[in-house]
């Protein structure tokens, strides 16, 4: 048990799993996408449900109830297709920028508390992505099973076959033929394996990279900590502060890419959140009928998480930033330095001042964007609940 435990915990599993699944692949030496009929089944399979919706939302457009609970899946198959071709046209970017990451701890003459280090951080990030998986899986899992369930229970007690749906959508079949209805079911396979996966991969990746540049940070701090450099003069110092300050500049070079990489993703998922949350309030707040409650519980968790995994995530890599630079202000022996040095050092000490911020085109993400998606989504389900009673 401990070995299979220690086995999904290894680096990047949960990330392997899911994008293998939608026949993608993280490996340097492969192609990104390596199964193309996989990945096309499902985003085709997701886009003819996302047309379904919004042909029922263009029928039911007055109704504000049925509405708000349609575009809660609306949206979140947008947010899904979205990422996975943004992902599709950066993989190659990203799956290099893992390589860079990973670089410095595979070298053999790592040091043990350097390397404590990368396994603590990448465990973290591995039990959490482990924590995601299962909330999207039981979001796929309780979207599909509890109608099937419901619909099972009806035509046991009355002899009825009475069809149960998750969702509302425009069908252009009819799923009251029990055969129909079954091929419904079974579409709906890909679509929730795919929201499953999309969400986890996507999402827990960026997290990975959030710990992984804090394992970097960290490490930095190791080695300005270190004896070594405490007890270095004179050449010797220069030579570590000259090689300290250029791991830096690689470090900085790292969260650049980063932020690139994931800036597209970051704001379609910050446009998107706003609604989508919206829409997972309303409906609590609205009056619904069939609601599959268990369904709705995973749901909200994931939606809650991925504000937590963009918003907390950069500004934890914007605190181990400053953390470094106040490190590096209070460890650094300037009192053995002659003046020249003092002066040299000016211009990386103020690199290593500025503020380390991630941003997507319009939104710094951080936790003063969390306050305004909040309070955006609150507004927002506030007006649709007034319209509702007025009419």
């Amino acid at each position: 048990m401990s070995k299979l435990l220690e086995a999904c915990l290894s680096n990047l599993w949960v990330q392997r799993f899911t994008f293998g699944l939608m026949g993608l692949d993280l490996q340097q030496d492969r192609r990104t996408l390596r199964s193309p009929v996989t990945y096309l089944v499902m985003m085709l399979a997701t886009s003819f449900e996302l047309c379904t919706v919004c042909g029922f939302i263009v029928q039911q457009r007055h109704d504000i109830v049925l509405c708000s609970e349609a575009l809660m899946h609306g949206i979140q198959m947008v947010s899904s297709l979205l990422k996975m071709i943004i992902f599709v046209c950066k993989g190659r970017e990203l799956v290099s920028l893992i390589a860079a990451i990973q670089a410095p701890f595979l070298r053999a003459n790592i040091e043990a508390a350097e390397l404590r280090v990368w396994r603590v951080q990448n465990r973290r990030g591995q039990i959490f992505s482990a924590i995601y998986l299962l909330m999207c899986a039981g979001t796929s899992i309780s979207f599909l099973v509890m109608p099937v369930a419901s619909t099972a229970l009806i035509y046991y007690k009355s002899g009825q076959f009475v069809p149960v749906s998750s969702f509302r959508v425009a069908l252009p079949y009819d799923v009251t033929n029990p055969v129909i209805y079954f091929l419904d079911c079974c579409l709906m396979v890909p679509v929730l394996t795919f929201f499953c996966c999309s969400t986890t991969a996507v999402d827990t990746l960026y997290g990975w990279f959030v710990f992984g540049l804090t394992a970097h940070y960290r490490r930095l701090e190791l080695e300005l900590q270190s004896e070594r450099m405490q007890s270095s003069t004179g050449r010797e110092l220069d030579h570590r502060l000259d090689e300290l300050f250029r791991e830096h500049a690689r470090l900085l070079e790292l969260v650049g890419r980063f932020e690139a990489g994931f800036r597209d993703i970051a704001c379609v998922e910050v446009l998107l959140i706003c609604v989508l949350y919206c829409s997972v309030i309303c409906q609590y707040i609205m009056p619904h009928t069939n609601q599959n409650f268990a369904f709705l519980g995973f749901f909200s968790l994931v939606v809650s998480s991925q504000l937590c995994i963009y918003g907390f995530g950069a500004e934890q890599v914007r605190q181990e930033g400053q953390q470094f630079a106040y490190q590096l202000y209070q460890l650094l022996p300037w009192h053995e330095l002659p003046p020249h040095q003092r002066r040299l050092l000016l211009l990386p000490l103020q690199r290593a001042q500025k503020e380390t911020k991630l941003a997507a085109y319009f939104f710094m993400l951080g936790r003063p964007l969390l306050v305004w998606i909040f309070r955006t989504a609150g507004s927002f389900t506030t007006l649709l609940n007034t319209l509702r009673a007025k009419d």
